[in-house]
């Protein structure tokens, strides 16, 4: 038995989705909104940030808070599909990148694009703030230029296969562009492997989400845009 406490457009929540679906792992999702965490959740932590996952199964009770506790936790536990290369460089390179990813997109972005747009369609928020939007725009547009480099020269970030870079990236790129912020002409290359990545099947349950208050962009879950 398998539980997650998550929210639909929080990208820590689809990164930890899109490795369970990549393992092939059945889960039962249970919504808990950052800002109002499931009852459940409040009696395991104290404090939770981002997702909970409660997995009961051969390796006994386990409890796992974070992206990096749980994702680390599954690659161990259920080794028949790999979200890491099997080099120990390699495997180094991605976790490097996955922290990258995660660092710019926490720090500089998603507290203020995605947040603003949450607050707006979720929390009915009255006026956006502009300046937040433009802060968050500029560092954006630095972090898809990054990685739109690092997709000119292989089929994704770290090589020829997809990794937890790739997972984490998409997981946050895929929450922004929901709400198509995104400006995927500038970053072709970029666009192009987020097609690859969309395209897996461990996508499909996320292109399926919609929040009450806001539509999907229009190309939001078109595989080919």
């Amino acid at each position: 038995m398998r539980k997650l406490f998550h929210w639909p457009l929080d990208p820590a929540s689809r990164l930890v989705r899109l490795v369970l679906a990549e393992k092939q792992l059945e889960v039962e999702l249970v919504i808990s909104p950052p800002w109002k965490p499931a009852e459940e959740v409040t009696r395991l932590f104290s404090n939770p940030v981002g997702p909970v996952l409660v997995d009961r199964s051969q390796h006994g009770h386990v409890v796992a808070n974070h992206t990096h506790a749980i994702v680390e936790f599954l690659e161990e536990a259920y080794p028949e599909f790999r979200i890491l290369p099997p080099l120990a460089p390699d495997r180094a390179e991605a976790r490097r990148l996955w922290r990258w990813v995660e660092t710019r997109f926490e720090s500089e972005i998603n507290g203020s694009i995605l947040a603003e747009r949450i607050a707006q369609a979720v929390q009915r928020t009255n006026v956006p703030d502009s300046t937040l939007l433009r802060r968050g725009a500029h560092a954006l547009r630095s972090v898809l230029t990054y990685l739109n480099a690092l997709c000119e020269e292989t089929s994704y970030l770290t090589g020829r296969q997809p990794t937890i870079a790739d997972l984490a990236a998409a997981a946050n790129i895929s929450a922004l562009d929901y709400f198509g912020d995104v400006s995927w002409d500038n970053v072709p290359d970029l666009r192009d492997w987020y097609v690859r990545m969309k395209s897996r099947p461990c996508f499909r349950d996320l292109l399926k989400d919609t929040i009450v208050g806001a539509k999907p962009s229009a190309h939001y879950a078109d595989l080919d845009f």
